[in-house]
């Protein structure tokens, strides 16, 4: 069966639901694209610059993250810079430090998560967008039958469940992938909002040892 004739078949409910479509990987696509972008699946190397950030070689470590093209590296050296610039700081600049550094976190978390509410939207009204589009197949079918009285044919009420029906498989076939994909930029999300975090304890927790 074509395209088209899906199209046709099952409504305007299955109209619906392929924009919802197009819009999503229009979504997905962007994601993948905007992680590429910044480098996010490529090693960043955090991890050896803050070994030298507790050994006491800190310029070097700053350097090292100052090189780097990744954007968990660019609040760490921005952490790294601003402690080396001020190496006592008092419990109101620390405070003062701590606050801006959640908030850039906060920012580049944000960049990461931009759009993924809309894809769970998406994968949240389409299964019932199906099961809307089956209900009113039904309807018409049994509203076909009653008009037929006793002449009912039998392969007009199971051509129209049948359609009635297809509205569902459509609903469900939009809504898997997506969740699939949301749940898999969320993880990538909570992944590099914990490798912030603790990269940033550490820097911290190195500096007042």
């Amino acid at each position: 069966m074509s395209f088209n004739s899906l199209l046709s078949l099952g409504g305007p409910i299955v109209n619906i639901l392929a924009i919802l479509s197009i819009y999503a990987l229009g979504v997905i696509l962007y994601k993948f694209h905007k992680f590429y972008k910044v480098n996010y699946f490529k090693n960043s190397g955090i991890d050896s610059s803050i070994d030298l950030w507790a050994s006491n070689e800190r310029k070097e470590a700053y350097a090292q993250v100052n090189a780097m093209d990744h954007p968990e590296s660019e609040v760490v050296s921005f952490v790294m810079y601003q402690l080396l610039k001020n190496k006592k700081l008092d419990p109101k600049d620390e405070q003062n430090l701590r606050e801006e550094v959640v908030r850039l976190s906060d920012e580049r978390i944000n960049y990461f998560s931009l759009k993924l509410d809309s894809l769970q939207v998406v994968a949240s009204i389409a299964p019932l967008l199906g099961l809307l589009g089956t209900v009113f197949g039904m309807i018409d079918a049994f509203q076909q039958m009653e008009l037929a009285g006793k002449n009912v044919d039998p392969s007009v009420l199971s051509g129209g469940i049948w359609e009635a029906l297809l509205t569902t498989a459509a609903g469900l076939s939009v809504a898997i992938p997506i969740v699939v994909a949301e749940s898999y930029f969320r993880t990538l999300v909570e992944r590099f909002k914990s490798n912030l975090e603790n990269s940033i304890t550490r820097v911290f927790t190195a500096n007042l040892n």
